[in-house]
């Protein structure tokens, strides 16, 4: 059957893209009064007479270009990198930053959209979560396809908790693994162990912690029934 596919809207990814690139170009051009001013402390004529005192025009535009392309590299990946999911009546899929779940209709019974897309079975156990993007989007194609409608509140919101006390040793070392995988950048890998601690009926999430750490938060299911978690 023919599935929706959802990803950053266009206005999304216009903001982003733009965001970035005259970001990459202003970085870039300061740099290049920063290394003309640097130099002119120097004795120092320049690159071909490019560079060769403050103000130089074309040693900023060159900068500023190389700028420019960075930042649109840069939001490249980030697009690239974004949630794509695919919803179909049969399955939903998610896509982010190589990793990959698949997970059948008939599995889910509730379904979470808030920061993060959550999928339910019917024991509580989630059977997928990843950073949501494109809000109505997603909304809109989860009831097309026949889902349950997405609701603002996670299941057990007050029951997750950072105290890794709570889970035995074996979850504990799974747990640090994903802290040192989401980290190194491996979100294939961070997704593999989430499945592991969910599967033990031990549910995470990841919160963003200042400007650019991450806190994980756990939720025990109690009592836990095993579910079947698709790949």
């Amino acid at each position: 059957m023919n599935a929706t596919r959802i990803s950053l809207d266009k206005r999304q990814r216009l903001v982003l893209a733009t965001g970035l690139l005259l970001l990459g170009a202003l970085l870039g051009a300061l740099t290049g009064l920063l290394f003309e001013y640097i130099m002119s402390l120097f004795s120092f004529d320049g690159f071909f007479g490019v560079a060769s005192h403050v103000g130089e025009p074309i040693g900023i535009i060159v900068l500023a270009s190389v700028g420019f392309l960075l930042g649109l590299v840069g939001a490249g990946a980030i697009i690239a990198e974004s949630l794509h999911a695919d919803i179909s009546d049969r399955d939903v899929q998610l896509t982010w930053k190589g990793a990959s779940v698949r997970v059948r209709k008939d599995l889910i019974s509730a379904i979470h959209l808030g920061t993060d897309l959550v999928l339910y079975s019917k024991n509580g156990v989630e059977l997928a979560r990843a950073r949501a993007v494109n809000h109505s989007g997603l909304r809109c194609a989860l009831i097309h396809h026949g889902y349950p409608t997405p609701s603002t509140e996670q299941v057990g919101e007050a029951d997750f908790t950072t105290d890794l006390t709570a889970l035995d040793e074996q979850e504990q070392r799974i747990a640090v693994a994903r802290t040192r995988a989401l980290k190194a950048g491996n979100m294939d890998i961070a997704e593999i162990l989430r499945r592991q601690l969910a599967a033990k009926g031990v549910m995470s999430r990841d919160l963003k912690s200042g400007r650019m750490g991450t806190r994980t938060e756990f939720r025990r299911l109690d009592p836990f029934r095993p579910a079947v978690l698709t790949a």
